[in-house]
């Protein structure tokens, strides 16, 4: 029972020490290099990422088929900026930007 409680403060007191720097903006630079790599392995940039992520957010109708050509769209142009696309380079200063 005491090495629960144990536990449970330290996790408490963990917690609370990773909340306080994520509100007063100490983790944005791990955050910004942990979204990077996360991107990059997944074969994208954030140009790519936001540009795929706007076009697939805003549905144009309810058909199924206008939603599957709209998602085909969407990763087509967010290829042509990402990793090994047309405008690779475009989307890696878009990205640097962002």
């Amino acid at each position: 029972m005491g090495n629960e409680i144990l536990v449970i403060v330290v996790f408490t007191i963990l917690a609370l020490g990773v909340g306080f720097a994520w509100v007063g903006g100490y983790l944005d630079k791990y955050q910004s290099q942990a979204q990077a790599k996360a991107l990059d392995a997944m074969g994208e940039n954030k140009a790519s990422y936001g540009l795929k992520s706007t076009l697939k957010g805003q549905r144009i109708g309810n058909d199924e088929n206008i939603n599957n050509l709209q998602d085909n769209v969407s990763d087509q142009a967010g290829g042509l900026v990402g990793k090994g696309g047309i405008a690779e380079v475009v989307g890696g200063g878009l990205s640097k930007g962002l």
